[in-house]
């Protein structure tokens, strides 16, 4: 039980690379390439020919180690957030998420040590219950008991798993949520935004954000159209709220280029240029206490990312 249980969690091992500056997005960031079934047939067939030295069956071994490390990615696309899982490196990157996916998404790392983290493994352990009470139980469950069991089953899921909106509920009353959304914002037009949208698409669908984030990278590192413009040695990330600057990263970097708090967009982009990336937040807290963050990340005008969580 141990082991397997190791082996289902291993391809989590690229949270690793974040250590090392590999982000979220890279081939082998998470959910990335060890999420991928060119790893879990490779590494499958690796445990089916070392179970041979402990008189194991290779064959079935290999078989349900495949099954094993094929569900972990499987299930990662049905959760609510975070990337896909690039399924099918390392020939094409594509991140795929499921059609349908009511699973919340865990927060990453120490975090997991949360109350929504609780929440989360909460969640999850209603959903898998009858496979773990089968797993363990060692002598056949009557029918009359299996029948009652499975029908609490099905009704407690109904209420946690499949309506996503009494979830998110249950999460906001435990948290003491204080969520703030900007005007134009509906939970149905955010469902509709996905990697490739354009900001033009977005803003018509969600309306204005209430904060803007916009990254900047050193101008040597830039392509070579848009250095002349950037000539940035800092100035990394800037904040915009009604249109005008309310906080800089590299603050005298920032001022040295002409940009400072108060500034205005259109001011910021004639002296720095327009931004590699940028993220859009729809969500915030006014009282300073958890709250469901909405946000969308672009790179080149187009998502590349739709944050949905809790912070």
């Amino acid at each position: 039980m141990t082991f397997w249980s190791g082996l289902s969690l291993l391809p989590d091992v690229d949270v690793i690379g974040f250590s090392f500056g590999v982000n979220y997005g890279d081939p082998w960031g998470h959910r990335g390439a060890t999420h991928s079934l060119m790893f879990a047939v490779a590494l499958g067939v690796a445990v089916g020919v070392a179970a041979r030295r402990y008189d194991r069956p290779a064959l079935r071994t290999a078989m349900v180690a495949i099954a094993v490390l094929v569900s972990h990615a499987l299930l990662d696309t049905m959760t609510d957030g975070g990337l896909g899982c690039a399924l099918l490196w390392p020939f094409d990157l594509t991140r795929y998420f499921a059609p349908w996916r009511p699973i919340p998404v865990a927060p990453i790392g120490l975090a997991f040590l949360s109350v929504y983290g609780g929440m989360v493994a909460a969640v999850e352990l209603l959903i898998f219950v009858p496979a773990i009470f089968f797993a363990l139980s060692a002598r056949p469950i009557a029918k009359r008991r299996a029948g009652v069991f499975l029908a609490l089953w099905l009704v407690s899921l109904g209420v946690v798993w499949l309506n996503e909106g009494t979830r998110e509920a249950i999460v906001g009353l435990i948290l003491r949520e204080d969520t703030a959304y900007t005007p134009g914002f509906s939970t149905a037009a955010f469902r509709t935004i996905g990697p490739g949208r354009s900001e033009l698409a977005v803003r018509q669908a969600l309306g204005p954000p209430f904060r803007e984030l916009w990254f900047y990278t050193p101008a040597d590192s830039r392509p070579p159209d848009q250095r002349a413009a950037a000539e940035l040695t800092g100035c990394s990330a800037i904040a915009l709220a009604g249109g005008a600057v309310v906080t800089t990263l590299d603050s005298e970097v920032c001022r040295s280029r002409g940009v400072t708090v108060g500034a205005s967009q259109m001011e910021v982009g004639k002296r720095l240029g327009a931004p590699l990336e940028s993220c859009w937040q729809y969500t915030w807290s006014p009282g300073g206490r958890p709250y469901r963050e909405r946000v969308v990340c672009f790179a080149s005008g187009r998502v590349t990312t739709v944050v949905k969580r809790w912070s």
